[in-house]
């Protein structure tokens, strides 16, 4: 069936288009370009376009065509347009081929950016590892596949781009084994240009980040060679383990607790990986080739086979597969996991003498009654007394900015009785952080992303309100539910999404003289619901203005003190699982 591109066909798939040069609905042409029929949607919730399969005559092809309300975006444009340049200049198995990008006009006139290219015919690594049940890779397969990754990156690098966006969702798999790295649209160019201002750190380039995935520099639109490469280990963390990056971040200590979860892998090939994800630029690779290097000496040393091993995909019985790569063949049976059997619950009946002296459930029920009924006249006598009454009180109450809820300057003390001020921001109580999600947001009855926020709060006039701050600091929270450490970890990624909006908003304010991170982690009061706020601002989007006054002062001590001794609304530090004194610590934005 050949389906309609157009985004205002309101039939895109009508029964007859098959048998039509035009679409039967809305007029629009069908055969794109003369050579492209397109005959399905598969995705449309990538960043920036829709993904279709169509066909030149009897092959197989990807059509990608940017969003509408992306089309006067001039940088989603570019992006766009990169993706098809870049991938022309590549000529390798683990890139695909590209046929080029044109633009077509729509019945009404609407002109649409479009993108061909071979269409690979495997699953991502992602979607692979779903399909094995999440079971880790090997330890050969590692060997062989980072060996596979790093030749591409080898001519990415030496052609003078950066993928800036590797992931395992961004590599696939073809039928012989190869792996292919998709997804150019982010690429960069490693212009002279480029490289001074990233030496210098004078900003003004796009920051591209994948949560969990992305170098710390790269978060900050800095992205180098190394910054692929730490993209490169983290994918192999996914792979070696089964579970994300950030589910293994500790994220009090910042460091990335992965090891423990691998199985049956030499030391020697987890510090390699952990070489590629050095904090510091400096300690990674200088080089891609130097990776191959590398990798060649501990095959060496591991004396490990060459030939890849890949699983097939699981059924009720033993399966076979059997993968040519690099003219070899290798055959290995995977059998299923065998069912746990389901063990019935054992019910223990009481005893002759047990039933003599049960309590009648009526005189059980009164005494219940009586017992509550005493404890709400304590409580009541307790909120009457003025001493206890004062514990509950409610703290610096917000003013108004439009939708902003603003709380003026307030000084904390640092133990050295030096002083600075602090003020703090809730960005719009219509927004709140989507259950769950590192960096989607809640509006009504809508989900967007953060950078939805940012014409929102120009609007209001945040440069204003936040009144000359010298630095910012990004607050992250997460909700109740979860496990602590991956929702801590959550809390960090999303202070970075925060800090990462906020630069955008802020550039161009002259008294902002830096950032920094706040992560208070997971909201842990025992009255905590999942899917309740307990407190005013328990999912919203914080972030906290410092003009320092004092010389010297520790700005960490300054500003516990200053939520400890005045706080914001019914805020209290003692809620979160990183709020107390010996977690309690601000990140400037370079770590």
């Amino acid at each position: 069936m050949s389906f309609c591109i157009n985004p205002v066909c309101y039939k895109p798939n009508h029964p007859d288009n098959d048998e039509n040069r035009f679409c039967q609905s809305c007029g629009s042409q069908l055969e794109l370009q003369g050579r492209y029929r397109v005959m399905r949607l598969l995705s449309d919730k990538t960043g920036f376009g829709r993904v279709y399969e169509a066909y030149e005559q009897d092959t197989p092809k990807i059509l990608k065509v940017l969003k509408e309300n992306l089309y006067h975006d001039a940088k989603a444009v570019e992006l766009f347009q990169k993706e098809g340049n870049v991938l022309k200049q590549l000529n390798h198995p683990g890139i695909p081929q590209v046929d080029g990008y044109f633009e077509y006009q729509t019945r009404e006139g609407l002109m649409m950016h479009c993108l061909v290219m071979e269409k690979i015919d495997g699953p991502t690594l992602e979607g692979w590892l779903k399909q094995q049940q999440n079971r880790p890779i090997s330890q050969e397969q590692t060997i062989a596949w980072l060996r596979q990754l790093a030749e591409i990156l080898v001519l990415v690098h030496g052609q003078q781009y950066l993928h800036r966006d590797i992931k395992p969702s961004n590599i696939m798999i073809r039928p012989d084994g190869q792996l292919v790295l998709i997804d150019f649209g982010t690429a960069r160019e490693l212009t002279r240009t480029y490289l001074v201002k990233v030496s210098s750190g004078s900003g003004g380039i796009t920051a591209i980040s994948s949560s969990g995935y992305s170098a710390p520099e790269q978060m900050n639109g800095l992205a180098v060679p190394q910054s692929d490469f730490f993209a490169l280990g983290r994918t192999f963390v996914f792979l070696l383990t089964g579970r994300h990056p950030l589910d293994m971040y500790d994220a009090y200590n910042n460091e990335l607790r992965w090891h423990e979860h691998t199985k049956n892998i030499s030391p020697s090939l987890l510090n390699f990986i952990d070489w590629l994800m050095m904090r510091e630029i400096s300690q990674r690779p200088r080089s891609a080739e130097e990776i191959l290097r590398r990798l060649a000496e501990l095959e060496n040393q591991l004396n490990t086979p060459i030939i890849p091993v890949i699983p097939p995909i699981p059924t009720a019985a033993a399966t076979v597969a059997t993968v040519n790569v690099v003219g070899n063949t290798k055959t290995e049976m995977l059998t299923p996991p065998i069912p746990t059997p389901q063990v019935p619950p054992v019910v223990c009946l009481p005893t002759e003498e047990e039933e003599k002296h049960k309590i009648p459930p009526l005189f059980a029920l009164l005494a219940a009654l009586l017992v509550v009924l005493g404890l709400l006249g304590i409580v009541a006598a307790v909120t009457r007394n003025p001493r206890f009454a004062s514990s509950i009180s409610y703290g610096q109450a917000p003013e108004k900015k439009g939708k902003v809820d603003y709380f003026p300057y307030q000084e904390g003390r640092d133990s050295q009785g030096r002083v600075a001020e602090f003020n703090i921001a809730v960005l719009s109580v219509e927004y709140k952080w989507l259950l769950g999600s590192t960096f989607r947001i809640k509006h009504n009855d809508q989900t967007i992303s953060l950078d939805g926020l940012q014409s929102n709060l120009e609007a209001e006039g945040i440069q204003r309100i936040m009144d000359n701050p010298s630095e910012i600091i990004s607050v992250g929270t997460a909700s109740c539910e979860g496990d602590l450490k991956a929702e801590e970890a959550r809390a960090l990624e999303r202070s970075k999404q925060i800090q990462l909006l906020v630069k955008k908003i802020f550039s161009r304010v002259r008294s902002v003289e830096g950032y920094r991170l706040l992560n208070l982690g997971q909201f842990r009061r025992s009255d905590c619901q999942p899917n309740q706020d307990s407190t005013a601002y328990q999912r919203s989007i914080i972030i906290v203005g410092v003009r320092k006054k004092s010389q010297g002062v520790v700005l960490d001590e300054a500003l516990r003190n200053r939520l400890e001794k005045k706080p914001f609304a019914d805020f209290k530090l003692e809620d979160y699982s990183l709020g107390s004194q010996d977690k309690f610590k601000t990140i400037p934005s370079n770590l």
